[in-house]
């Protein structure tokens, strides 16, 4: 019988220079999805320049040694195919859509893009325009405002996970050169730490000599390490207010430290304990008493959106009136307490299990999808095996391990509460 196992049917080469490579062949249809990283995300940016990671990823696109943005563009555009390089907290994000006969094409635009940047000056002035006016939209965003403001509360200035005021963010983007750029792609971008991902219609040796000619001889800077502390909780809850003008409604923020990371071994169980919790509006117990009991808001959801690599935030958002605020916030911390106390029920524990399988089936059906699995099975150090033991392990989960982890994870006692809006 043939192993149709994720394990089985994928290939894992490391080329020369560090790049690592995985491959699985999907022949359903012409197509391939790449999916990929390297570590030089916001983690390392210096001090005084918390847009530098953006701004030099943004910028790989924007003309190489050989061609100029259009003409990059133009190429990609006459084939349909899609190439992406986006920077994120802790790594930068590569992700390409091909059919399957462009592949070379695909590959050499992202090889030229990483290799060989000239980051024009009069590009870098039209990203940083479109950067800042974005910044100033976002800071008409009560939710936004909100979230930004719980960070500066509960995280130390330095951490990923800290946001920058907006107008300290502009300053720095402003005076952002092309000089810092080239010294930052300089010091992070190398082969060391990328890893690339390949699904679809492919021929997986063909692939690696294709990745192995046009990215082999790559040489750059040593990987850096990422080392970030555990964020303690805070000794005790705090509440905050950001006055916006001629706002209908206002965003509530409520968050503290998670201290959860992916690869801690009680990682499942809190995502479990948090669906049930508030991860859907519609479905969960925040929104089916405030939102549809109670009629206290369109939208709420808990998260732990940011625990990756790091450990991000817990975060409790809602969209309510002004004159609802302290009902809505009250309610809120009393599910949460009364989740704590009691812990989750069967019949919920069922529902999220069910849900969660259903969401991860739906998700491999797609070439990008398991790209994306693959990736990050190797980003968190699991290995691809980890793909086909998922869903055993969360079908082995019980109450005894969600309420454990509900009890570790959620901390409304001491956690920071921020109010955005017209009051």
């Amino acid at each position: 019988m043939t192993d149709l196992s994720f394990t089985a049917r994928t290939k894992r080469i490391r080329l020369s220079n560090g790049i690592t490579v995985l491959l699985l062949s999907n022949p359903s249809n012409p197509t391939i999805s790449m999916s990929g990283y390297l570590k030089a995300g916001a983690y390392f940016n210096p001090s005084d320049n918390d847009a530098l990671s953006t701004l030099t990823a943004s910028m790989l696109n924007k003309g190489t040694k050989k061609r100029t943005k259009l003409e990059i563009a133009e190429s990609l555009d006459s084939t349909g195919a899609r190439l992406g390089i986006s920077a994120n907290t802790f790594t930068v994000s590569l992700s390409a859509l091909s059919l399957t006969r462009d592949l070379p094409l695909i590959v050499s635009t992202m090889a030229e893009e990483l290799r060989e940047p000239v980051f024009p000056a009069d590009e870098l002035e039209k990203l940083k325009q479109r950067i800042i006016a974005s910044i100033k939209e976002d800071q008409d965003e009560t939710r936004v405002r909100a979230y930004e403001r719980m960070t500066q509360l509960v995280y130390p200035v330095g951490n990923p996970f800290y946001c920058h005021p907006a107008e300290t963010v502009i300053e720095q983007v402003e005076r952002t050169t092309t000089d810092h750029l080239r010294e930052f792609y300089a010091s992070h971008y190398g082969p060391e730490s990328v890893v690339l991902t390949f699904v679809g219609d492919l021929n997986p040796d063909e692939v690696i000599a294709m990745v192995d000619q046009q990215l082999g001889d790559w040489t750059g800077p040593a990987a850096r390490q990422i080392a970030l502390d555990e964020t303690p909780l805070t000794t005790a809850s705090d509440r905050d207010y950001v006055s916006m003008k001629d706002k209908a409604n206002c965003d509530v923020v409520i968050g503290h430290a998670s201290r959860l990371r992916r690869t801690n071994p009680d990682y499942l169980a809190a995502i479990i304990a948090n669906r049930a919790l508030g991860q859907s509006t519609l479905s969960s117990r925040l929104g089916l008493k405030v939102r549809d009991e109670m009629g206290l808001t369109y939208g709420i959801n808990s998260s732990f959106s940011e625990s990756g690599i790091g450990d991000g935030p817990f975060t409790i958002s809602v969209t309510v009136s002004p004159d609802n605020i302290d009902l809505a916030i009250d309610t809120t911390l009393e599910i949460v307490r009364d989740y704590i106390a009691n812990g989750i029920r069967e019949d919920e524990l069922r529902d999220e299990q069910s849900s969660f399988a259903g969401s991860y089936k739906i998700g491999l059906a797609t070439n990008s999808g398991m790209a994306n699995q693959i990736v990050n099975a190797e980003l968190y150090g699991f290995g691809v095996e980890y793909i086909d033991e998922l869903p055993s392990q969360i079908a082995a989960l019980d109450k005894a391990a969600i309420d454990e982890a509900i009890r570790k994870y959620f901390h409304p006692e001491v956690a920071t509460t921020v109010i955005a809006g017209t009051f």
